[in-house]
């Protein structure tokens, strides 16, 4: 699919909208400059490449959006202005662009076709201990247990609330995005649920009706992490996959870990955290590492196996919805964040400043690739996963998944979000915004018009209308664009860049070089 953006020079101040020149990013020169010696050092280092996969992701991502690769021509008939669009990479993890598609278009294709559109969601976390993390990031079927575990132990709490207040028989859904990263690009496997606030039922004719339930107590969210720690403690020690012997009793010998294995150790130790002013100059800052936090209400933790409840989108709230959804299923990291530092060095900003008042962490190149590597997901590790009434062979999907689409008056505005106590956490915050009534359809720039998805994969020029309410295809002239052709040919790639002005070669790769000179 291809990213649509303008490479025609005409056309950023006549259209308002210009390539985003992916060469020019401080990532993408990264990469350029630091991959064969990363590769390389990861091959001295452990005496075997890093996974194939890995290596051809970070490859792809060098050529994403790189007209000299290949392009899209499209013009205006009517007043023959031509813009050219790069080809995307489609990555899972090295991307950002992809990945900000990626999100975009599984919330949108989930906010309209799957999530009903007047029950109210709520959203569940889950981390694991350390050991158990590690297991997850290198097995399939080991995520698959995990995930399904934590969904049923969910499942089962609604079902046992909703029988006590006399809902029998009822049955819910779930959505799970698994996410392999934390806020710093390291390797941290953790679960996000969204599920309906309540279960479905269907009444004497047979219709689907929903009956919404109680918030969870802490001492309910206890219960299901302590079950999910129980029941995922006896899976992994049936494979041999634990061991639980006492720390005194095991061998002092440790398996000599894998290049990957080895990049996700990297990705959750070294770097500095510094406050960089902005010049780039590093400040004094407090050591505040030790500082005590006080504990959510919604969350609960047994065992290491930690539970967090607190986020709900009300009902008929299609546009916070989406932002939940959007935020389940986030890129890694952000392109915005990253920069160079004078020496060499890369600076990654924080989302805030850390109690010390540090505001980046400063990684050399390679340990910098060594996190992005350690967080990209390997085939078959599927990021977003149906359950319940919403899985594809359900007998409930065709009349819970009917109410998606359908239009639903507002909420009131007295509505009030749920609360436990005063101060509530920020993400739940996050999502109930402002006295304003959410739209009960998606947002579009073209008056009463409906931007939708079509199917499960929404075209990339409409989601940039839906997402920022900016009509690509809108020709300055009146006019519409339409694709011309897909050049693929070098030769003919050659002569239309050089006709519009465009670089006709991709950017150079460098060689591998010694870590201590790759700066």
């Amino acid at each position: 699919m291809p990213i649509a953006v303008s490479a025609c020079p005409s056309a950023s101040p006549t259209g308002g909208y210009a390539r985003r020149e992916p060469e020019k990013s401080p990532l993408h020169l990264i990469v350029r400059e630091h991959l064969e010696t990363f590769l390389r050092v990861a091959r001295e280092e452990r005496g075997k490449d890093l996974p194939r996969y890995v290596e051809g992701e970070l490859r792809r991502f060098i050529r994403c959006g790189i007209l000299a690769h290949g392009f899209l021509l499209v013009a205006c008939p009517t007043c023959g202005d031509k813009v050219v669009v790069g080809y995307s990479c489609k990555c899972r993890g090295a991307c950002p662009s992809c990945s900000a598609r990626r999100m975009c278009g599984t919330a949108a294709h989930l906010c309209d076709h799957v999530l009903p559109a007047d029950v109210p969601v709520r959203q569940w976390v889950l981390t694991v201990p350390d050991e158990v993390r590690r297991v997850l990031a290198l097995r399939p079927d080991a995520l698959t247990a995990c995930g399904r575990l934590f969904v049923e132990e969910i499942a089962r709490w609604q079902k046992q609330t909703a029988k006590a207040r006399g809902a029998p028989d009822g049955e819910t859904g779930a959505v799970t995005f698994v996410q392999r990263f934390h806020g710093l690009i390291g390797c941290f496997v953790h679960f996000h649920v969204v599920v309906p606030d309540g279960v479905f039922r269907r009444d004497a004719a047979g219709a689907v009706t929903f009956h919404e339930g109680p918030a969870p107590s802490r001492e309910d969210i206890a219960s299901v992490a302590a079950r999910v720690g129980k029941r995922m403690t006896r899976w992994l020690r049936r494979r041999g996959l634990v061991d639980d012997r006492p720390i005194e009793d095991r061998g002092s010998e440790s398996l000599e870990p894998s290049p990957l294995e080895a990049c996700m150790q990297m990705s959750l130790f070294g770097g500095a955290f510094l406050r960089l002013d902005e010049a780039g100059v590093p400040v004094p800052v407090d050591d505040q590492r030790f500082a005590t936090r006080s504990k959510s209400p919604w969350a609960a933790e047994v065992r290491g196996y930690d539970v967090h409840a607190g986020v709900t989108v009300r009902a008929h709230d299609r546009e916070g919805l989406e932002r939940l959804l959007r935020y389940c299923a986030r890129a890694p990291f952000s392109l915005e964040r990253i920069s160079l530092l004078p020496d060499g060095r890369v600076a990654y900003r924080l989302r805030k400043p850390r109690r010390n008042g540090a505001t980046h962490l400063v990684l050399e190149p390679v340990a910098f690739l060594a996190r992005i590597a350690s967080i990209i997901p390997p085939p078959r590790f599927p990021l977003v996963r149906l359950a319940g009434v919403f899985a594809p062979c359900s007998p409930w999907r065709a009349a819970v998944v009917a109410r998606a689409g359908a239009g639903s008056p507002s909420p009131s505005p007295a509505a009030k979000p749920e609360r436990k106590k005063k101060k509530e956490s920020g993400a739940a915050s996050s999502v109930h915004t402002g006295d304003r009534a959410p739209p009960s359809a998606p947002r579009s720039s073209l008056g009463a018009g409906v931007v939708k998805p079509v199917g499960a994969r929404i075209d990339w020029a409409s989601l940039l209308r839906r997402v920022y309410l900016e009509d690509v295809l809108a020709c300055p002239c009146g006019g519409r664009r339409r694709v011309l052709a897909a050049v693929e040919e070098p030769k003919t790639i050659a002569v239309l860049l050089e006709q519009l002005g465009l670089p006709t070669e991709p950017p150079p790769i460098a060689r591998a070089r010694s870590p201590d000179h790759a700066a």
